[in-house]
């Protein structure tokens, strides 16, 4: 009896060093330059509808300032070693990296407007030429926190 004790208390040992090992090794899944900025959008498949006021504001943005713009990547709630590695908990997610460093999360349901905006700011677009791609009640909170 005693040795099945110990067999059980040695391969719960060997188990869980086994997953504690696993875990720490993971990598980040994107192969990306650590000097280069990316867009991430965490996307489900099942709640794409979610997703539409992200893919408008980045398309409005491309659209007026492509030179701004980083790479844009859609990573498919299937990828699980990405969805952990980020620490994804809700779908739509959206991240702007550059390197190993996270510079905006945005997560769940937003406006277009406040995904634009967040945006516009992260990746620096002159203030001048982003006022008419903003509605008013947005235009005036951005020129005062620009000022």
């Amino acid at each position: 009896m005693d040795k099945y004790i110990e067999l059980m208390i040695l391969s719960s040992i060997l188990l869980l060093n086994s997953c504690f090992s696993a875990a720490s090794a993971i990598e980040n899944p994107l192969q990306q330059h650590t000097e280069e900025t990316i867009t991430v959008l965490f996307s489900d498949s099942s709640t794409i509808q979610d997703e539409k006021t992200y893919y408008d504001a980045l398309l409005e943005l491309k659209e007026n300032y492509p030179s701004k713009m980083p790479d844009f990547l859609i990573i498919d709630a299937n990828e699980r070693d990405a969805i952990r590695y980020f620490n994804i908990e809700q779908f739509p997610t959206m991240l702007v990296l550059t390197g190993d460093q996270e510079n905006l999360r945005m997560e769940g349901t937003l406006p277009k407007d406040e995904i634009l905006a967040h945006l516009i700011e992260i990746f620096h677009v002159d203030k001048e030429a982003i006022l008419p791609l903003l509605p008013s009640y947005l235009t005036d909170l951005y020129v005062l926190s620009v000022n």
